[in-house]
């Protein structure tokens, strides 16, 4: 059965119709005047409801107890709930995503932007759905025709992958600059330090493939912070690093999908591409070859293409600029024996970033 129905909790009757209106003639809307109805209405038409707007401060039951019975029973994972507030205070902002809300929306409300976070935050969300859904029909085909694994492979890394893209976290090509960067650097380093690393074809194959899922923990950051047009802060930044133990746990949900070889790879790549040589990085703050080279790899190759692309901060810096930060440690502190790979890889990687412009 398709989402249809957005449902809007507020006491506040002209908010109510507001809501109404922004969204009439494009879903059903039903109203509730309290979380004591709103939760009847959740219960009545959990397979209708495509997303919950549901105001902070409410009599009977106010948003903040209904947003917590929402996630004890699990609704949380199904549907989107946005709260609704006059202003973000820290603690409750915080409050509430623990508790599984989805988004902010402010009061008074910008129709405009209500309009494009909820349908944003309704698109996320069905398309986590499809993702569960190819998910476990494959596992029921492959418990039952032992299909092969390494096709499979592909198309869920395609699947989970594009869910980052379509959030706009990423250019459409940089996903593709990541597998091929991360391809020729792996081979380079293989070349050229063959005794120091285990870096056999059948590894390189899995580290390029998994390098595709090196973000995927961003697609459960809120877009209030993932998509702020200012500096974030220190706090904001902390939850922005979570995206790799976030990552991690979207894996374990897939593990059974998988060889434990490719698991390994991806959990190594998806946790570590941030920690750094020195040990700067995070979220574990692991030094030198305590980082696996899997996760080494993708870093250069996640940094490098940052620097060549357009951010909302900053112009994309030219591939001479962007090549000299790398090795001369502006960009982080990475292996030598990975930035010599770098250096001598140079005219691949800058031939494969310049069919992606």
């Amino acid at each position: 059965m398709a989402r249809t129905t957005i449902l809007v909790a507020d006491d506040d009757g002209e908010n109510r119709e507001m809501l109404r209106s922004f969204f009439d003639g494009e879903y059903t809307v039903a109203l509730a005047e309290n979380g004591k109805v709103a939760m009847e209405y959740i219960m009545a038409h959990f397979r209708e409801i495509a997303v919950v707007l549901l105001d902070m401060h409410m009599p009977v039951v106010d948003g903040r107890a209904l947003l917590k019975v929402l996630k004890m029973k699990g609704v949380t994972k199904r549907i989107p709930i946005v709260m609704m507030t006059t202003r973000l205070d820290e603690d409750l902002v915080h409050e509430c995503y623990e508790n599984g809300a989805a988004d902010f929306v402010l009061k008074p409300f910008v129709p405009s932007l209500v309009q494009g976070r909820i349908r944003n935050t309704v698109t996320v969300y069905h398309h986590r759905e499809q993702l569960e859904a190819i998910v476990n029909k494959q596992l029921a085909e492959i418990k039952e025709k032992n299909e092969e694994l390494s096709a499979y492979n592909d198309r869920l890394v395609e699947v989970m992958s594009s869910l980052v893209e379509f959030r706009n976290l990423e250019s459409n090509y940089h996903i593709k600059k990541i597998k091929g960067i991360s391809r020729i650097l792996a081979e380079m380093l293989s070349k050229l330090y063959p005794e120091a690393y285990d870096l056999p074809k059948s590894k390189i194959e899995m580290i390029e493939s998994a390098s595709a899922l090196h973000d995927i923990g961003m697609v459960a950051i809120s877009d209030t912070i993932l998509l702020k047009p200012g500096k974030l802060s220190p706090d904001e930044f902390e939850v922005i690093k979570s995206h790799t133990t976030l990552g991690c746990e979207m894996l374990k949900q897939i593990e059974e999908l998988q060889s434990d070889f490719f698991i390994d790879i991806s959990y190594n790549i998806v946790r570590h591409h941030h920690e750094k040589y020195d040990g700067s990085g995070y979220p574990d703050h692991l030094k030198g070859d305590e980082i696996p080279v899997e996760a080494q790899i993708v870093s250069m190759a996640d940094i490098y293409d940052s620097l060549i692309s357009d951010k909302p901060y900053r112009d994309a810096f030219d591939m001479n600029k962007a090549f000299s930060m790398v090795v001369n440690g502006e960009a982080g502190s990475f292996n030598e024996k990975l930035v010599e790979s770098f250096t001598k890889s140079r005219k691949l990687i800058e031939e494969l970033c310049k069919k992606y412009e």
